[in-house]
């Protein structure tokens, strides 16, 4: 499989011509392929362990990619694609990117590779006025004095902007309660300096014990998502007052894939998520690409596999160039992502849309 896969790599890194049409884009893909790397194929039992060996965790990522290419191929656009291997070797990517032939008409840089390299690819990008994509990191320094960066995970902040938005027009309704452990993490964090900077009252709390004889309704929000202790509070939320319809309740998306947590909790009337990427399973587009996936290569498409979010990526990122990175100007309604670009000071674009899900009837339902 290694060396097909070497092979199609090399095929589509030909690039033809020199001077390129207004019609025309080169893309160079850096995705960790690990090739080098030996894989024992007979020990994998399902596809979700096939998607944890370093060789196949962006292989979705490039199958969803692929059929966002073929969409072109009826169209008047030509799309150059280069597509290399880069890991954590830094003489590596630097061999890529000094490639004078191989770099010399990329107009996009897409690198869902890891994060310690990045910096040396934007620099690059920078450089050379080269837009670059980075689809999963969370550091915002990326951004920063690099207008060619386009950052896709919103930040930690959009999540109390979003819990304000849509719930603290009064804020004096709810005991805003933040259920915490004894670590600080970043989501915290932008919590409480959020709610501090809005004179927004909340209470921090290890233990739930819910206010008595309070007319005002619950909003608690979790930070935890340790399996053994995400099981004894959630019996302990569905224990202290099951017909209570008042508390909302927002939980790391972790907890929703705990075998162990029964029904009741998945019940829970106002229970809720965010998420960096989501799909409407109802949405006809997405069915239409799940059964196009499926023909194409035999297995479903998966987000934990990241298969549509390759696809929105570059058929977004296409069709942003291809009008003068105008957003508004983009027809294409990606399938996972929601896109609102915030553009730092003299520096990039930060996507600040993140998608707050509400589990309703057991099924998943975005909240607006």
């Amino acid at each position: 499989m290694k060396k097909k896969l070497f092979i199609f790599i090399v095929l589509l890194s030909c690039l033809f011509g020199n001077a390129q049409s207004k019609n025309e884009v080169t893309i160079l893909y850096l995705l960790p392929f690990h090739l080098n790397e030996s894989v024992n194929h007979s020990s994998f039992r399902n596809s979700t362990e096939i998607n944890q060996v370093r060789q196949f965790e962006m292989m979705g990522f490039w199958l969803g990619t692929k059929m966002a290419l073929q969409e072109y191929e009826s169209t008047d656009k030509r799309i150059n694609v280069i597509v290399r291997d880069a890991v954590r070797d830094v003489k590596a990517l630097n061999g890529i990117l000094e490639d004078t032939v191989l770099m010399e008409n990329a107009n996009i840089i897409i690198g869902p590779f890891y994060g310690s390299l990045f910096p040396m690819a934007a620099e690059f990008a920078k450089e050379r006025n080269i837009t670059i994509v980075n689809p999963f990191s969370s550091r915002f320094d990326f951004v920063v004095n690099n207008p060619y960066v386009y950052k896709l995970t919103p930040p930690f902040s959009s999540r109390p902007e979003t819990i304000a938005e849509i719930f603290l027009s009064q804020p004096n309704e709810y005991n805003i309660i933040l259920w915490v452990d004894s670590v600080m993490t970043p989501d915290l964090q932008a919590y409480k300096s959020y709610f501090k900077e809005h004179q927004i009252p909340f209470k921090e709390v290890r233990t739930l014990i819910l206010p008595q004889n309070s007319t005002k309704k619950n909003l608690i929000i979790a930070f935890f998502d340790q399996p053994t202790r995400v099981i004894h509070s959630v019996h302990t939320l569905t224990n202290n007052d099951p017909e209570n319809n008042e508390n909302i309740v927002v939980v790391p998306i972790k907890w929703l894939s705990i075998p162990e947590l029964k029904e009741d909790f998945f019940k829970l009337p106002q229970l809720y998520f965010f998420t960096n990427y989501f799909i409407d399973e109802n949405s006809s587009a997405v069915k239409q690409f799940q059964s196009d996936y499926i023909f194409n290569y035999e297995a479903p498409a998966e987000l934990a596999a990241f298969s549509y979010q390759g696809y929105d990526i570059t058929r977004y990122f296409i069709d942003l160039y291809f009008v003068d990175f105008n957003p508004d100007e983009v027809q294409f309604q990606p399938l996972s992502y929601k896109f609102q670009w915030r553009q730092i000071l003299n520096g990039g674009f930060e996507n600040i849309k993140t998608r707050f899900i509400q589990v309703k009837n057991l099924e998943l339902e975005e909240v607006d």
